[in-house]
């Protein structure tokens, strides 16, 4: 289950999928952007603002270096996070995003603030050295960018945009799925791959033992 990705490669997937998820939600106008996502209950809108919140999380991990040792790493990550998101009542945190969506006065005011703080994250990721402290735990610098290159791309498979993820990221993704699952998927498709792995489609039947271990990814 290990998966520990070097920061010359999670840098540029990091980057790459920062990038592609700005342009997908650039490429929406505003009545498109209060259309239905992949997430239940969500709108695209209500991804963009999540994800910009995650995007101040990361700015706080990049900022928050430590000499400690790595406790998870790029797969063992969504481990600690899944534990931590069964213990939360899914209901009132759909109403709690809506609540934070309705924040912004329209769609692109949501879409600006992403710009700029999508900038900001883009300049740390580019210094980003050490280790980082991120919601408790320590990661390498390159397990900390890579899951967030995954979780860009599950966002970005979320808007139900033409465009898929950049193939960096999605290569990191499956990966991951992949060590969570304990093994390869069975299909060559990485955006199935990613897909079924999120949770966003069933598993296809004949995925055999690794298809009872997902999804994999919240």
């Amino acid at each position: 289950m290990v998966l520990q990705v070097p920061v010359d490669v999670a840098r540029p997937a990091f980057a790459d999928s920062v990038s592609g998820l700005l342009a997908a939600v650039e490429g929406l106008d505003e009545t498109a952007l209060l259309g239905a996502s992949r997430c239940h209950g969500w709108t695209r809108l209500d991804v963009v603002v999540h994800v910009l919140g995650g995007w101040q999380e990361v700015l706080g991990g990049l900022v928050s270096r430590t000499e400690e040792p790595p406790t998870v790493d790029a797969a063992t990550y969504w481990l600690t996070f899944a534990a931590a998101a069964a213990d939360e009542d899914p209901v009132a945190e759909l109403m709690a995003q809506r609540r934070r969506t309705a924040s912004y006065a329209r769609p692109s005011s949501a879409v600006a603030h992403l710009r700029a703080v999508g900038a900001a994250v883009l300049r740390g990721a580019a210094v980003a050295d050490d280790r980082h402290v991120f919601q408790g735990d320590v990661l390498a610098t390159g397990d900390f960018l890579a899951t967030w290159a995954v979780e860009h791309a599950v966002h970005h498979l979320d808007l139900l945009v033409d465009e898929a993820p950049p193939s960096s990221a999605l290569a990191l993704a499956r990966a991951t799925v992949e060590a969570l699952a304990g093994g390869p998927l069975p299909t060559g498709d990485d955006v199935e791959a990613v897909l079924v792995g999120a949770g966003r489609r069933p598993v296809p039947e004949g995925w055999g033992e690794v298809g009872r271990r997902l999804p994999a990814l919240g």
